[in-house]
C-alpha cells in the first residue's frame, strides 16, 4: 500500500479521534459568557446569574466578558472571530433581532446558533408615584388634552420599547415625543426625575421602585393579566391590540457540533429547573420561555421579519 496514503489515512483518523475526544470531555476548560452589555442592567445580571450556575454544573469556571457596542455587534463579532467549540457563549435578546433586521451588520442570524431563550418579560407605560396620571383612562385624556407636552422616555432608537410606544400611538392616534436612553437605568431616573411625563419600560429594569411604589404601572404588553402584576391592565383589555415581549438568551457561532450543544443545552435546562433559578426568575419578574433550539431559530426569524416591517414603518 502506498505510504502516503497510509500517512494521509492515519493521520486523518488521528484527527477524528481528537475531534471526537475534544466533544467527549467538553468542557474541559473555562467557558467564556460574552455579555453584550455594560455591566448591570437586566440582560448583564441574567448573564452573570446563569454563568454562576453553569460554572457549577459544567464544573468549570464560567467568565463573563462585556463588550458591549452597536446593539450586540460588538459582542457578536469576538464570538464570530473564535472557534465555534462551545468555549465561547453570548448573550442573545429582542434587541439582537431589531439590529439583526437592519442589516447593517457584516453577519446575519444564520451565523449564530441561539441555542436558549431564559427570560420573556412584557413592557409597561409607567408614570411616577406623584403623577395625576392614575390610570390609562388619565393618560389617554392628558395626551389629547395637552398633545404639546407629551414626550415619553425610552431605552434606545428603533427598538423593542419604541415599537410598544408607536402600536400604542398609532392605535390611540395621538402625538408625543419619544425621548431615547441609551441604557435602561437612565430611562428609570429621567421619569423620577420629572424629565418627562411618562416611559415605557419593561418592569424588571425599574423593581424595587414599582415594589416601593415610587413607579406605577398603567398597562402592560401581554395577553392577558402578568403573574407578577396581576392588578395592572393589559393594553389589549383596554382595546389596544398590543402583545409584545422581550426575550434574553444564549446562542453560539454556528458550526458548534451537536455533541457540544447538547452538553450546553442539558445543562441550562438543569439549571432552569433548579429552585435557585426559579428564585431568580420571580424576584426580577421574569417568564420561562420553554422553546428547543429548533423552536428558537425559528422564533428568532420570525421575530426579525416582524421588526423589518416595523423599521420600514419608521422610514
Amino acid at each position: 500500500m502506498n505510504l502516503k496514503y497510509l500517512f494521509n489515512f492515519f493521520a486523518f483518523a488521528a484527527l477524528l479521534g481528537l475531534m471526537s475526544h475534544a466533544n467527549a470531555t467538553f468542557p474541559d476548560k473555562p467557558i467564556h459568557f460574552i455579555s453584550s452589555t455594560a455591566a448591570g442592567g437586566p440582560l448583564d445580571t441574567m448573564a452573570r446569574t446563569m454563568g454562576k450556575m453553569l460554572s457549577d454544573e459544567l464544573k468549570q469556571p464560567v467568565i463573563i466578558e462585556n463588550k458591549p457596542g452597536g446593539t450586540g455587534i460588538m459582542a457578536m463579532n469576538y464570538a464570530l472571530n473564535q472557534p465555534a467549540d462551545g468555549y465561547t457563549i453570548v448573550t442573545a435578546t429582542g434587541s439582537t433581532s431589531f439590529m439583526l433586521a437592519e442589516g447593517n451588520a457584516s453577519f446575519t442570524e444564520n451565523d449564530f446558533i441561539f441555542i436558549s431563550g431564559l427570560q420573556s418579560e412584557p413592557s409597561a407605560l409607567a408614570v411616577v408615584k406623584s403623577s395625576p396620571i392614575k390610570n390609562l383612562e388619565d393618560f389617554l385624556q392628558f395626551v389629547k388634552n395637552e398633545p404639546e407636552k407629551v414626550n415619553i422616555a425610552g431605552y434606545g432608537n428603533s427598538g423593542f420599547n419604541q415599537l410598544v410606544y408607536s402600536k400604542f400611538q398609532q392605535q390611540a392616534n395621538f402625538k408625543g415625543a419619544w425621548v431615547p436612553y441609551t441604557s435602561a437605568g437612565q430611562v428609570v431616573l429621567s421619569l423620577l426625575g420629572g424629565q418627562v411625563s411618562a416611559a415605557i419600560i419593561t418592569p424588571s429594569s425599574a423593581i424595587a421602585q414599582i415594589q416601593n411604589g415610587d413607579i406605577r404601572l398603567l398597562a402592560m404588553s401581554t395577553a392577558k393579566r402578568d403573574l407578577y402584576f396581576p392588578k395592572v391592565p393589559t393594553f389589549k383589555e383596554k382595546g389596544f391590540n398590543i402583545v409584545e415581549s422581550l426575550w434574553r438568551g444564549i446562542m453560539v457561532k454556528r458550526g458548534t457540533s451537536n455533541e457540544v450543544l447538547t452538553k450546553l443545552t442539558t445543562a441550562i435546562t438543569n439549571v432552569e429547573k433548579s429552585s435557585e433559578w426559579k428564585r431568580f426568575m420571580a424576584e426580577n419578574a421574569q417568564s420561562s420561555m420553554n422553546l428547543s433550539v429548533d423552536q428558537m431559530q425559528e422564533f428568532v426569524k420570525n421575530e426579525i421579519v416582524t421588526r423589518k416591517a416595523f423599521l420600514n414603518q419608521l422610514k
